[in-house]
């Protein structure tokens, strides 16, 4: 119903929260583009996966150091926004209440790191091409393994911009820089955050867009010739960004009614409340397709001296398996090791003492699957080939 069109790199921006009169651009764009995969939508697996989070702090005046207190406060709206647990909920209109989506993902922080700079506004600031925010080198902090953790920088930015994040891509030109840029008064629900966009909905758009969500109304700022649209079919094509504003009854564009409390939307905080079945078909297929290795990172305490992850003490010995499956784990205490298909289904669930357990699927079907291994506070998320 919807075409799927070019996707760009790096995007997203809302307003200052300092003042709606103020005249700002709500999101920064360029030219380069980014192929979207248009597969069958990916069918959701049931049990939530955790996505382990680091948060650099990168300072130039006492004001941009933000608290731990602000930090955790928007993990706890991810945690709430991605599983629809916010309170903005019971407020849909009727005519969406049927739409709201469980994306069934679930954010660890497992890190803070905290960075002077001599850089004002180092977020959009470059050299050689390179954002300086992303390298220590360079002013700013170096992200923590992006290939498996979610980075999150939070720094001063002079484009008149909260937020942008790095659209997902395949061959990425600098994957240093992949993750989400906030600035610290649009971060979290505490400390230095002031309405309209003080719940955390600055982050919880930017990740969208991390998870290749585009805005509801396609790649231009405008839409007015209704002639270009997101690539998901339960999204309302729509003209309108609705910067800035809370409408109380969905407003018409397109011959439609907008489905202006989306997350993907410019709308005010108190104004965002959910992502469709579609949208989430979108997260989770780019999820497995570009981002699987933050499905195998560990929801453990991470050092934030640390240069490069600790090697992972879980693995699967044999993969692809045939008649049985064995899984290294550490130490002496239990494990849940549980297998999910590709169609979410939970096709075994058993528990386990290290070091190394044994598993038999002699009588699974040849193909692709999930297992789930929960340890300690550890937990990985790992592909499954069963081969025959």
């Amino acid at each position: 119903m919807f075409p799927v069109t070019a996707r760009f790199l790096l995007v997203c921006s809302l307003l200052s929260a300092f003042t709606l009169a103020q005249a700002q651009q709500r999101c920064a764009l360029n030219t380069h583009a980014s192929p979207v995969r248009n597969t069958e939508p990916a069918v959701p697996i049931r049990e939530p996966m955790v996505i382990p989070v680091v948060v650099h702090v990168v300072w130039h005046t006492d004001e941009e150091n933000i608290s731990d207190e602000q930090i955790e406060s928007q993990i706890e709206v991810l945690n709430q926004d991605f599983r629809s647990l916010n309170a903005e909920i019971p407020l849909v209109h009727p005519l969406f209440d049927g739409l709201i989506s469980d994306l069934e993902l679930e954010f660890c922080l497992v890190a803070i790191t905290r960075t002077p700079t001599p850089v004002a506004g180092i977020t959009n600031t470059f050299s050689s091409g390179k954002r300086r925010l992303c390298y220590t080198d360079l002013g700013g902090r170096d992200g923590f393994d992006p290939g498996h953790y979610l980075n999150i920088w939070v720094a001063g930015r002079n484009d008149g911009a909260l937020g942008s994040a790095t659209f997902p891509e395949e061959g990425q030109e600098r994957p240093a820089e992949d993750g989400l840029y906030i600035r610290p008064d649009a971060f979290g629900t505490a400390g230095s955050v002031a309405p309209p966009f003080h719940l955390g909905r600055t982050c919880t758009h930017e990740l969208g867009h991390y998870f290749n969500l585009q805005h509801l109304w396609g790649p231009n700022a405008d839409n007015f010739n209704c002639d270009q649209d997101d690539g998901i079919a339960d999204t309302p094509l729509q003209a309108d960004t609705y910067q800035g504003t809370c409408p109380t009854l969905p407003p018409f564009s397109c011959g439609s009614p907008d489905m202006f409390m989306n997350f993907m939307n410019f709308t005010q905080d108190a104004c965002m409340a959910l992502f469709t079945p579609g949208q989430k078909a979108r997260v989770l297929n780019t999820l497995q397709s570009y981002r699987p290795g933050l499905l195998q990172g560990s929801c453990a305490p991470v050092s934030a001296k640390a240069t490069a992850p600790p090697a992972p003490a879980i693995s699967i010995i044999e993969n692809p398996a045939s008649d049985y499956l064995r899984v290294r784990l550490p130490g002496n205490e239990p494990a849940q090791l549980a297998i999910f298909d590709l169609a979410g289904r939970l096709v075994q669930q058993v528990e386990a003492v290290g070091p190394e357990a044994e598993l038999s699927v002699a009588g699974f079907h040849a193909g692709n699957y999930y297992i789930k291994i929960r340890h300690g506070n550890k937990m990985h998320v790992k592909k499954l080939i069963i081969a025959r």
